[in-house]
């Protein structure tokens, strides 16, 4: 079997699949883990604008370029597995564990933008890409015309699942 580095791969590719499964399947076993240990009744559900604040359901589905830093709540866990993008000047995220203290990796994200659909998902090792209650996790969404500046968007949205409990449905599940 051929080894291939990780990529994004459009929708019309059995892997693009695979991978969106492999993240929901995690995010329920993540939800069933906490109603085990906890007795709490949990949701899985996409990634919405809402999940992180008002100010990303002010800007819609379009991610801020610049440093976003975000703790996640008791019993709350997010699953990025992809990117939907057609912003051509959408280059790159880097990923961090915590405020910006632990690299994970980069993803070139701008070759999405040319997909027929869209959307691409991450042929890499995803699991490191998970975050789970009260951890603080960052990314880097840099834009050829912004660059890091944090005063622009992207016409790009991520592709995660994420976990809360039911009563939560609707609101916001970071800190900060």
């Amino acid at each position: 079997m051929a080894v291939t580095a990780p990529q994004f791969v459009p929708v019309h590719r059995d892997e693009y699949y695979a991978v969106q499964n492999k993240a929901y399947t995690d995010a329920i076993a993540q939800a069933s883990l906490v109603y085990q240990n906890k007795q709490i009744l949990m949701l899985v559900e996409p990634f919405k604008p809402i999940h992180f604040g008002s100010s990303w359901v002010s800007r819609g589905y379009a991610l801020p370029t610049g440093t976003t830093q975000k703790t996640l709540l008791t019993n709350c866990s997010i699953f990025p597995w992809g990117i939907f993008s057609d912003d051509t000047t959408f280059d790159y995220m880097q990923w961090y564990q915590g405020n910006m203290t632990t690299y994970i990796g980069d993803w070139y994200v701008q070759p999405i933008a040319f997909f027929t659909e869209h959307s691409g998902a991450w042929t890499g090792n995803i699991a490191h890409y998970y975050f789970k209650g009260d951890e603080p996790f960052s990314f880097v969404v840099h834009s050829t015309t912004y660059g890091v500046c944090p005063t622009g968007t992207v016409n790009a949205w991520l592709l995660a699942f994420v976990v809360m409990p039911s009563a939560s449905k609707g609101t916001m599940i970071t800190t900060s």
